[in-house]
């Protein structure tokens, strides 16, 4: 048994926040109907960089993203601005937990299909809004994708060298703490319905999801006035050996040393003449100092493989860690028996990996179950489920509403 099913969520979000909110939730057992225009979401028309290998292994961007962010939804295709599209949608809130969608403010209200309408059809349903900027403010009706919430909420010039340009994070990290905030949003909503039988509107915002991934720095920032110090290498708000160093092959991070572990980091580095150093006899001190402790541990880092520093290091129970590649991920025997990395089975019978379920229930696990479905592919399963009959069905093909 998956710990989510029975719960019914009806999916009308694009791209990515949205549509992985979903995922997260489908991942536990949820049933999500992904409603398309019919000439599908606007995910399926992503563009490959120009820097990738076209042939990319046989697959592509979109299909990357629509399993990353689709998988184990069914899919139905309707035009929203018919009538009988709308009243489709109003059958499956009747019948639903959940509405999702990432529309702007004033366009499902525009379409007829707005909180207060759609909840007539059931009270208890929790409308949940993947936004840009949030429901109010002036900004509230502005277009957002990813990147544009990476830069408005600060994360961007808080990122890359000192006095250098701002720099974008490396993933869609706005869309993705925007997902997993929505998604916990929504199950709190739920909670509250199961104690009290009301449902409600929930709203997570590019904006908001980014600042909340920064609550230490920004606190920093409310209690100061002064901005954290950028690190490429580093923590701005932590000094000391917080940051990462080249060894011969590969690069590690270190997260700290302090005072109780100074002496058993020297001597597995087979340094115990810095403990003779005054500089550094001190946590102060190695901060004071950092630049030059820095320097001597550049050199010697560089000297020997990352999986020698990683053996010494962890006997000295000093806090340090690979910086992994994706590659690197796929071979890390913590990765692999957590399964952060699971395969999928595809309608082929071959197997696919995907990015497993990061929470773990021992007595009901989630699991990927399906890949993303094709546009429209579970439109007359959907429908027959609503009630509409076969001739129906022609006729709502006919009218060019599914």
């Amino acid at each position: 048994m998956l710990p989510l099913e029975g719960l019914k969520i009806v999916d009308l979000s694009q791209g990515q926040q949205g549509p992985h909110a979903a995922v997260l939730l489908s991942d536990m057992g949820a049933d999500v109907i992904k409603v398309e225009p019919r000439q599908g979401e606007l995910g399926r028309g992503v563009r490959m960089s120009r820097r990738l290998d076209p042939v990319g292994g046989g697959a592509s961007p979109t299909q990357a993203l629509l399993l990353a962010h689709d998988r184990n939804k069914r899919g139905i295709v309707l035009d929203l601005t018919k009538d009988r599209g709308k009243e489709i949608i109003y059958k499956l809130a009747e019948n639903s937990d959940v509405l999702l969608h990432n529309f702007r403010p004033g366009v499902m209200e525009r379409m007829g299909l707005g909180y207060a309408v759609v909840s007539q059809y059931n009270k208890g349903i929790i409308y949940a809004t993947a936004s840009g900027y949030g429901p109010k403010g002036p900004g509230a009706g502005r277009r957002a994708l990813d990147i544009a919430g990476q830069a408005s909420g600060g994360i961007m010039m808080q990122t890359g060298a000192p006095g250098g340009p701002p720099v974008p994070v490396g993933a869609a990290v706005a869309d993705q703490a925007g997902a997993m905030l929505l998604a916990f949003g929504i199950m709190v909503a739920i909670y509250v319905r199961e104690r009290t039988g009301q449902g409600q509107e929930v709203d997570v915002s590019l904006l908001g999801a980014q600042m909340t991934l920064q609550a230490w720095e920004l606190t920093y920032h409310l209690l100061t006035g002064q901005l954290p110090p950028r690190d490429p290498r580093g923590l701005g708000l932590v000094g000391g050996l917080w940051r990462i160093f080249k060894a011969q092959d590969r690069w590690l991070a270190l997260a700290g040393v302090d005072d109780e572990h100074w002496a058993p980091f020297c001597e597995a580095l087979g340094l115990k003449n810095l403990l003779r150093d005054k500089r550094f006899s001190s946590a102060e001190g190695r901060v004071e100092h950092r630049d030059d402790l820095v320097a001597i541990l550049d050199e010697h880092f560089a000297k020997r493989p990352l999986a020698y520093w990683l053996k010494a290091l962890e006997a000295a129970d000093v806090v340090v860690a690979p910086v992994n590649s994706y590659a690197d991920l796929l071979q890390d025997p913590q990765v692999i028996e957590n399964e952060y990395i699971t395969e999928l089975k595809l309608p082929d019978g071959k197997a696919q990996k995907v990015v497993g379920v990061p929470v773990k229930l021992s007595k009901t696990p989630g699991r990927p179950q399906a890949p993303a479905p094709e546009v429209g592919q579970h439109t007359n399963e959907v429908l027959l489920q609503l009630g509409y009959s076969w001739d129906d069905i022609a006729k709502l093909i006919e009218e060019g509403v599914v």
